[in-house]
């Protein structure tokens, strides 16, 4: 199964063996790495979506990361980074919804 890739300038289509968009004329120079599970993504969205998940539990910095990696993620057209970003995100609102009833009482 090959994943789609799309032109970073335009959004169109384009084969993976292409080196300049058919559509825009855009030039994929930016190499893109690849990863254990054979899926290409951007070190960028990745990392924001790992750091709104590990920070879950820190209502701040959860919610800041993972709306990050949300917009990272659809940037680079990425659904595995939308929904990793997602659930921090969730995991985030949940523990503030948390930390204000339980940490607020006296």
């Amino acid at each position: 199964m090959s994943r789609k890739r799309y032109c970073k300038n335009c959004g169109r289509e384009v084969k993976k063996e292409d080196k300049t968009c058919p559509t825009c004329g855009w030039d994929f120079k930016t190499p893109l790495e690849h990863t254990i599970a054979g899926f290409y993504h951007y070190p960028n969205d990745v990392i924001f979506a790992t750091l709104s998940i590990v920070t879950a539990f820190l209502p701040g910095p959860g919610i800041i990361f993972g709306v990050i990696g949300i917009v990272q993620g659809a940037k680079e057209y990425s659904k595995k980074v939308i929904i990793a970003s997602s659930i921090g995100l969730a995991i985030s609102i949940v523990s503030l919804v948390l930390w204000a009833y339980f940490g607020f009482k006296s």
